[in-house]
């Protein structure tokens, strides 16, 4: 018997999924407890309508993030800091100092340390979807 799970039911299959159960087990339980109900013809349309959907909207997300890849790619980032004598920095730059500069949240940035030298950086930002982008990051005095 093939049920449509509403619920999670442990160790058989999570929300939404479509599983094979006894038809004992799946009339005197899953449906009567109201965890699933029994597969038909509008059950499975429902399902696929809501992957096609799903489908759909991942893939405009992907489309958005790889647009805002190229942008990132595009937009130079120049952060200006306080330069004592022979040229050495006074603190460093760090991932969030970057992320404010280009508007995107710090946990996308791949800073391995802290830029501690004027000069320019390419950085890599890790957004999702596995889309990357490089940012060109010039550190000024």
């Amino acid at each position: 018997m093939q049920v449509y799970l509403l619920k999670d039911l442990p160790g058989k299959g999570k929300k939404g999924e479509i599983i094979n159960v006894n038809d004992g087990y799946g009339r005197n339980f899953v449906i009567k407890n109201k965890i699933g109900t029994a597969v038909d013809a509008g059950i499975l349309s429902q399902v696929k309508a809501k992957q096609e959907s799903e489908n759909f909207h991942k893939q405009e997300d992907i489309k958005a993030t790889k647009e805002l890849a190229k942008k990132l790619e595009a937009t130079p980032v120049e952060v200006k800091v306080k330069v004592g004598e022979g040229g050495k920095m006074f603190g460093s730059v760090t991932s969030a100092e970057i992320a404010v500069q280009l508007g995107i949240d710090k946990k996308y940035i791949h800073l391995v340390e802290p830029i501690k030298v004027v000069g320019t950086y390419k950085i890599k930002c890790k957004l999702a979807h596995g889309i990357e982008a490089l940012v060109n990051v010039e550190v000024a005095s």
